[in-house]
């Protein structure tokens, strides 16, 4: 689940098209992701956690490499706050 990383084709002519690939595959595997999850990656949100009165402010990130087996277990963070998905009472991009 890491949307910064990804493998170049070195097949492709010597233009930069294999790049732009690679940027196109890298961003629809986070769409997909976002959908999936109802989340926003990349971009300042406002979200409030259940049972919290403060809204948080900053970018959404993933905590683990890895996707859980049970989505709502999936972990996040802005700044130095950690939660789970399940957590999540609202966001809004900013």
């Amino acid at each position: 689940m890491d949307f910064n990383q990804g493998s170049f084709d070195f097949d492709t002519p010597g233009d930069e098209s294999g790049y732009r690939k690679w940027q196109e595959e890298l961003d629809q595997r986070k769409k997909h992701f976002e959908t999936r999850y109802g989340i926003i990656l990349g971009a300042k949100v406002r979200l409030i956690l259940r049972g919290e009165d403060n809204p948080l402010e900053g970018i959404i990130t993933l905590c683990d490499t890895k996707e859980p087996k049970n989505r709502s277990k999936l972990h996040l963070r802005i700044g130095k706050r950690e939660f789970i998905l399940a957590e999540i009472e609202s966001v809004m991009r900013l």
